[in-house]
């Protein structure tokens, strides 16, 4: 299949997904606000790997990647109605541990940008400024 063509429909799949969880379609319990970030379809649309996290502790998404497999049959026949698919791919839903490490290495480099050169010089100023915007946040409005 073309690449782009190939993209779009990566794209379209999940944002089917995504508002159908969001629209209240998908009924399980379990399936909470799911952050989808990418998917992988083989070249004959059988198969469809789809990426995600949330916002959960691992018993959380335990029972999130299993409310998502259960509801992978559904999301699937709603992929295929909508983009009138000749054949609706399976689908496999994976925490996307890639994307977490990603976040955690922007950090990293968020941290360790250089200082200015008034950060340099005045050390001990720029630390009060800091300071006293971390409790102009907190104050109640």
């Amino acid at each position: 299949m073309n690449p782009i063509r190939m993209k779009k429909l990566e794209s379209e799949i999940i944002r089917l997904i995504s508002t159908a969880i969001l629209e209240g379609k998908v009924k399980d319990p379990r399936v909470f606000l799911p952050s989808f970030h990418r998917i992988e379809i083989s070249e004959d649309l059988q198969y469809a790997k789809v990426y995600f996290t949330a916002l959960c502790n691992n018993n959380e998404r335990k029972k999130l990647t299993q409310g998502l497999v259960s509801c992978a049959g559904f999301l699937s026949s709603l992929v295929g109605k909508n983009l009138h698919l000749h054949t609706n791919p399976r689908f496999t839903f994976v925490w996307d541990n890639n994307y977490i490490k990603s976040l955690e290495v922007n950090r990293l480099i968020d941290e360790s940008k250089p200082k200015t050169l008034f950060e340099e010089l005045h050390p001990e100023e720029s630390e009060t400024e800091e300071d006293s915007d971390d409790t102009d946040s907190d104050s109640p409005s």
